[in-house]
């Protein structure tokens, strides 16, 4: 366990992984970038060229637009008329009446011998069972299958040879009727051009759709026409599934030979409109860009990208991964000068990479949706903003922002346009999440994210002349970021906060609620502790304040620092009531029962999952100092002991690391001996307030938290300030006060 710990910790400083994190981070951005990517990518119609005048350095031909090829393609196309072949199967019409007759004649014998059958039901049993599979035999040799009504209503109707002719001239007389116009097998519902075109003895002729009938059609019309004749529903449903056996189509569909004809006719619809000749001016510096000029760059790109040989691709790659790299290697230069301490934590480099890459993912989906829509503007840059502000702190926010919504826009191949936009509401989104109290004030931040979009977008819209539906279409997609962002931000939170164990403010007020198991335990089974740490939080919070600290981490610290006390309460004079144990103790044993409570207040931390950086004030707010009373005790009593013996009386440390836990070291010790203070006079309390703090950096307890001489001098005024507060002189009012009405 020691071992893995050890590993941890070593992984979270090691300089090796924070190359790693870089260089996978730009890599995997890298590869975002779309495959081409030049410097005139950042123009729309109505903008005004900015740049220099665009000169074709070769001639290129203009492409039109695709939403105008795949039109005048698709008009291409929907004259090209269906081929069909004319069926060899259907030659006339005594073929299919020669099957007709025979498959009507074994249908008359079955019925016959059904009719039969019913007849035989009180025959034997052998005899009878003889008859019901010659029967079944001759009801399988038919080519259609008919339901058991189906064959009582044709035993009862088809009694005599009358109905049975009758039967008969009406199937054919229906299939005469559907076959005086030619049948096709394709719905010509599916047929745009309105005519078809088959080969006939070799030569192609083309017919109206409307001189031929499809399948479902005469289908239909057979059904009707049988309905319509017959009252019997079960004659009606035999007549059409007999008849439908011998609906051929005179022409098949050939697909091939049409699918032939559409290309060659669709390849014929040429992609250009025009010529841009070597030298030509493509666009002049301030010419507004109508479509004719957006075609003529678009072409222009798409032909130079076309030219680029493997040797230009690799160098492009190579800039883009200079590019990417200059941005992250500036934001990690911010980190290691003015926030070290994120730059030691390679887990927080871990989380702040992974919500750059998350951005750059947007950005990248941004372009593979092919949506007619500004879809740029549902990229959740501000969604960044209020992770990295709450996580960390909104320097940190802005900073980072700034490099985010570069890379945003280079993913996107270098549309900048974006830029402004997302910048603007991502800093203003950091200011309403600076002071964050709870979680549902982050979607109060919609409305910083609403304000921004639209300022930025009226303002580009109004200095570029935009048409109003552009502006419109993208004021609707800042409006959907802005409703949206809060909600993937809240989420996002409490994903980084469980998986990156991160202690955010959000966190750290969570914890403050007296209603926490551990507090609540604390409170009954160490009130004098719990007291204790009230006043110790009141203390810490404002001097934190004072000095520029986190003051509600500093506060929180201070209720969970004794938390150990929890385990052998009554060893420890504030939870006292009567006798005190360790009179019964020696002074070693009393102190290693004093020092126990930092162990275990470790292991309640730890298994009640608490972050780490309040664990860090259970061991750090007594440091390396000694447990002077026993320590004194056992000098008195056993003679002047072994100083090598001194670190039984001494806690483990570490020495405070930070400013919140120094803080709390002083005010726990200023705390406990103030309470003792005879009439506790200013005076009095400001010479304890000093000489407890001028101890406790002579002994070198404050030798690694980052608190300057200057911090001292205010911590101990706050402390004196808030200690006056508590310990003030009250008005004595007479005994009998209380029986005056």
């Amino acid at each position: 366990m020691a071992k893995l710990s050890k590993n941890k910790r070593e992984f979270k400083t090691d300089k090796t992984v924070k190359f790693l994190i870089a260089f996978i981070t730009v890599i995997l951005i890298t590869a975002m970038f779309p495959k081409y990517e030049t410097i005139e990518t950042d123009y729309m119609v109505g903008m005004v060229w900015s740049k220099e005048d665009l000169i074709a350095p070769f001639s290129f031909p203009v492409y039109k637009s695709e939403s105008v090829y795949k039109k005048e393609v698709d008009e291409a196309g929907s004259k090209v008329y269906p081929v069909f072949d004319v069926n060899s199967r259907k030659q006339g019409s005594t073929n299919w009446l020669d099957s007709f007759n025979t498959e009507y004649s074994k249908l008359i014998k079955a019925v016959e011998y059904d009719a039969d059958f019913q007849k035989e039901r009180s025959l034997p049993e052998e005899k009878r069972t003889t008859s019901e599979q010659s029967l079944n035999k001759l009801k399988s040799d038919l080519d259609f299958t008919l339901t058991e009504a189906e064959w009582s209503s044709l035993t009862g109707n088809l009694n005599n040879s009358a109905a049975i002719d009758a039967f008969k001239k009406k199937i054919i007389l229906s299939l005469n009727q559907v076959g005086d116009q030619k049948i096709i097998d394709l719905p010509k519902s599916g047929i745009k051009a309105g005519r078809i075109a088959f080969v006939k003895n070799k030569i192609e002729e083309n017919i109206d759709i409307n001189s031929v009938r499809d399948i479902n059609e005469v289908e239909n019309i057979l059904k009707n026409d049988f309905n319509g004749f017959y009252k019997n529903p079960e004659l009606s449903s035999v007549s059409f599934k007999l008849a439908r056996l011998y609906i051929y189509p005179d022409l098949i569909y050939n697909e091939a030979e049409t699918q032939k004809i559409l290309n060659s006719v669709t390849d014929a619809v040429p992609k250009t409109f025009g010529l841009v000749r070597e030298n030509e001016r493509i666009v002049s510096k301030h010419e507004p860009i109508n479509e004719a000029t957006k075609l003529k760059l678009e072409s222009y790109k798409k032909i130079r990208n076309e030219q680029m040989g493997s040797r230009d691709f690799y160098l492009q790659q190579l800039g883009r991964f200079m590019f990417v790299s200059l941005m992250i290697f500036l934001l990690g230069i911010f980190l290691f000068k003015m926030r070290s301490g994120i730059f030691e934590d390679n887990m927080k480099l871990i989380l702040i990479s992974t919500i750059i890459l998350l951005q750059c993912v947007f950005s990248y989906l941004s372009l593979q949706l092919q949506i007619n829509y500004p879809i740029e503007y549902i990229i959740f840059v501000p969604v960044a903003a209020m992770l990295l502000t709450i996580i960390f702190d909104s320097r940190v926010a802005v900073y980072a922002i700034i490099i985010i919504c570069l890379l945003v826009s280079a993913v996107r191949g270098g549309d900048y346009d974006i830029l402004i936009p997302n910048f603007c509401a991502s800093v203003l989104v950091v200011y309403s999440v600076r002071d964050i109290k709870n979680r549902s004030q982050i979607f109060i931040s919609m409305i910083y994210i609403l304000l921004g979009y639209f300022a930025a977008i009226i303002a580009i819209g109004l200095e570029r002349y935009d048409d109003f539906n552009t502006v419109k279409s993208q004021l609707i997609g800042a409006g959907l970021n802005a409703i949206l962002s809060p909600i993937l931000a809240y989420g996002l939170l409490i994903f980084y906060e469980k998986v990156f164990r991160v202690a955010t403010d959000l966190v750290f007020l969570e914890l403050s609620d007296f209603n926490n198991p551990l507090l609540r335990d604390l409170s009954s089974k160490a009130p004098g502790t719990f007291h204790h740490s009230i006043i110790m939080g009141n203390l810490s919070e404002q001097a934190a304040k004072e000095i520029g600290a986190n003051h509600l981490l500093a506060r929180v610290g201070c209720y969970y620092h004794d938390i150990g006390k929890i385990v052998n309460p009554d060893y420890f004079v504030e939870n006292q009531m009567e006798s005190n144990k360790h009179e019964e103790l020696n002074p070693s044993l009393s102190a290693k029962m004093i020092i126990a409570h930092v162990k275990n207040g470790i292991k309640l931390a730890e298994k009640n999952r608490l972050p780490r950086e309040i664990i860090n004030f259970i061991p750090m707010h007594h440091g390396t100092n000694l447990v002077s009373y026993f320590y004194e005790k056992a000098r008195t009593d056993e003679g002047e002991i072994d100083t090598t013996h001194e670190y039984i009386y001494r806690y483990p440390g570490p020495k405070p690391q930070t400013k919140e836990t120094g803080i709390v070291m002083l005010a726990d010790a200023v705390e406990a001996a103030t309470r003792s203070i005879d009439d506790p006079t200013p005076a009095k309390l400001e010479t304890q307030i000093s000489e407890i703090i001028r101890a406790r950096f002579l002994d070198g307890e404050l030798d690694e938290c980052d608190l300057t001489l200057k911090d001292l001098i205010n911590i101990k005024q706050s402390f004196l300030k808030t200690i006056v507060g508590i310990h003030h002189h009250r008005i004595k009012y007479p005994e009998n006060a209380d029986d005056e009405d």
